[in-house]
């Protein structure tokens, strides 16, 4: 387990965000998806901005696997009004 602190504010204490601080989260989940990882609860505050970057924070450490990405980008669409355009199979089973 890894420990560390980090500055910034929670999303869960922004009362609006921004449409640019979306496309940092939809692009940080993209990079853990590109490297073989996966959020697992990509809510609100489980993410910090910090300046004018966002940290993920509290990643699940479950095994990647498509059906869980696909479950990352329903979240992001149902958490942040993310739009998910990656409409694959596992997508399709998970939206059932």
């Amino acid at each position: 387990m890894l420990i560390e602190y980090i500055e910034g504010v929670e999303l869960v204490d922004m009362p609006e965000i921004s449409d640019g601080v979306r496309e940092k989260i939809k692009q940080s989940i993209f990079s853990l998806h590109q490297h073989g990882m996966v959020s697992g609860d990509p809510h609100k505050g489980n993410f910090i901005l910090q300046g004018n970057e966002i940290r993920i924070i509290d990643l699940s450490g479950k095994r990647p696997s498509r059906q869980r990405q696909a479950k990352d980008r329903i979240d992001l669409e149902r958490h942040y009004g993310i739009k998910n355009n990656v409409k694959d199979f596992r997508f399709l089973l998970i939206d059932l």
